[in-house]
């Protein structure tokens, strides 16, 4: 009986392995081949991804240039350099931002001074085929709230507690000055990975140190206090005023609105 058993689950087994390499095999057969394409012959579908593209031909290395931008930050470098006069950071749920808003939002959540040991493990520099003044990268943050954390004079208090964010990726675009033009900021790649509930970057800091904001792309009622927020004024903004963003910005969604179809 026991040597039937065997038999049986040994036969399961074999049919089992046997219908999976099957389907393998005939999925990788009808599935379409990857073959590099010009760049010069593909088109964005969204107008201003396909104007980031400008002459594409940058007279610079833009993985290595990129590379030396990410150490810079490590080493706590704030110089304005970097950065084009029409300049946008764009987020899961914040964003389009230019330069001063970004920094004034950034000094009032007293991020750094609570979390000082802040590590950004940086990995996986790629350049987009499709757009060679683009630079995709992977970071991992690990950082420790040794400190009262201040934002716009609530205090959240010191927890000591260690926090590890899900990879996330970003990416620059360079423009023919060598100077940064873009920036998309922390999505997600696996959101079950880390002890942030699936936040990363600055709100992986804000969800350690207790400020657990719900917000993601598409989130109606967190879209709606965004919006109070940005007419009220005062403590930050989640996107830059209407008449500062730049004219090549032709996207509509702003902070956690869903995203418009081209």
């Amino acid at each position: 009986m026991r040597g039937s058993s065997l038999l049986t689950s040994s036969v399961v087994a074999a049919c089992t392995f046997s219908w999976s390499a099957n389907a393998f095999n005939a999925f990788t057969a009808f599935a379409p081949k990857s073959t590099p394409v010009p760049v010069s012959n593909v088109e964005s579908k969204m107008p201003m991804f396909e104007y980031l593209k400008f002459d594409k031909n940058p007279k610079f290395d833009v993985l290595a240039k990129t590379k030396e931008y990410v150490s810079s930050q490590k080493m706590g470098d704030t110089s304005e350099d970097w950065y084009a006069d029409d300049y946008v950071l764009r987020g899961p749920v914040i964003g389009p931002i230019g330069r001063k808003d970004l920094n004034g939002s950034q000094k009032g959540l007293g991020l750094m001074n609570a979390f000082p040991d802040v590590e950004l493990n940086t990995f996986g520099y790629t350049v987009d085929p499709e757009n060679p003044y683009r630079c995709f990268y992977f970071q991992r943050w690990r950082a420790t709230m040794t400190e009262d954390m201040d934002v716009y004079g609530t205090i959240y208090p010191s927890t000591g507690a260690e926090m590890e964010t899900p990879v996330s990726t970003f990416c620059a675009v360079w423009n023919p000055e060598g100077q940064i033009v873009y920036e998309q900021v922390g999505a997600v790649v696996d959101r079950l990975e880390g002890n942030t509930q699936g936040k990363a970057a600055v709100f992986g800091l804000l969800h350690t140190a207790g400020l657990k904001l719900n917000a993601s792309p598409g989130d109606a009622v967190f879209s709606l206090i965004q919006r109070v927020g940005h007419f009220v004024g005062g403590q930050g903004r989640s996107w830059t005023k209407e008449e500062d963003i730049p004219k090549w910005w032709v996207s509509s969604s702003r902070g956690a609105d869903a995203t418009e179809e081209w």
